[in-house]
């Protein structure tokens, strides 16, 4: 998944696209309070000795890196699911491609007999139509 966030292909629409006037600027100052709130609660823990009050500071800290980590997981469950639709799609091309191809060999065989048959019968109208005369 990430060699696919991190093509080519990727970075170019990603340039395109991109618009800097759209950037959140705002996370800077959330993140500095989340930061200070899980130093704050470190401390704490630290101070009384509690380790639910480390793991609240923990996940305080880390809380900003979920989102991002669910947006991710949802690109790469998006992506698998759009490869296993091209997987299918493709497999339905091959099989249909196939049949055309067998179905296309069947008819040159039915045309050739045909054409033979009909060089036999000019031949015995051929024949026919000598003795006649």
């Amino acid at each position: 998944a990430l060699s696919v966030l991190a093509g080519d292909d990727a970075h170019d629409l990603f340039t395109k696209t991109f618009n800097p006037a759209l950037v959140q600027t705002a996370t800077a100052e959330s993140s500095k309070r989340r930061i200070a709130a899980s130093l704050v609660l470190s401390k704490a823990a630290a101070k009384l000795h509690n380790p639910r009050l480390s793991a609240l500071a923990y996940r305080v800290k880390l809380d900003a890196f979920e989102r991002v980590k669910k947006a991710i997981d949802d690109m790469v469950t998006a992506l698998l699911k759009e490869k296993e639709d091209e997987i299918k799609h493709k497999d339905f091309c091959v099989d249909e491609f196939n049949t055309n191809q067998l179905q296309t060999e069947t008819k040159e065989r039915e045309k050739q007999d045909l054409i033979a048959k009909i060089e036999d019968l000019e031949m015995t109208i051929k024949t026919l139509t000598e003795e006649i005369d």
